[in-house]
């Protein structure tokens, strides 16, 4: 004799599943649109890091072609100078935290970071080596 075996699904327990499911997919769909949000946020507000403009009254104090505004402790203005040394960058260096001129005219540049780098009408915030060598080929310096 065979005999069914049947499980019956009690109605709290299908209130329980319906309940986690829901709860779930409330959850994720929440975290998925606060990050969504703050992605947005930081598209909308993150400044390019290239800007082109007239950056003419920082050459003025330099014969040089390339200006680097840096810090001694920032690891990324290390990095920049060895860039700059291994592809023999004639550049000058002006540290704003150790001079106040220089910070006046770090400043002006409204950059929110560390190095910033001036070439011809770029100013580059960070080492974004693709836009800086562009730059550099443009000004016939690479």
């Amino acid at each position: 004799m065979s005999e069914k075996i049947t499980t019956r699904v009690t109605p709290k327990l299908t209130a329980l599943v319906k309940s986690l499911l829901s709860y779930t997919a409330c959850l994720a769909l929440g975290l998925m649109l606060g990050f969504g949000a703050l992605q947005g946020y930081k598209w909308l507000t993150t400044e390019p890091s290239v800007r082109v403009g007239n950056f003419s009254a920082h050459f003025q104090l330099t014969d040089k072609k390339v200006i680097m505004y840096g810090t001694d402790w920032c690891p990324v203005c290390k990095h920049t100078r060895a860039f700059f040394e291994e592809n023999n960058i004639d550049y000058i260096e002006f540290e704003p935290e150790k001079d106040p001129l220089a910070y006046a005219r770090f400043d002006a540049l409204e950059a929110n970071a560390y190095p910033v780098i001036i070439i011809g009408n770029k100013r580059i915030i960070g080492l974004n080596i693709k836009e800086v060598k562009l730059a550099l080929k443009e000004n016939h310096l690479l």
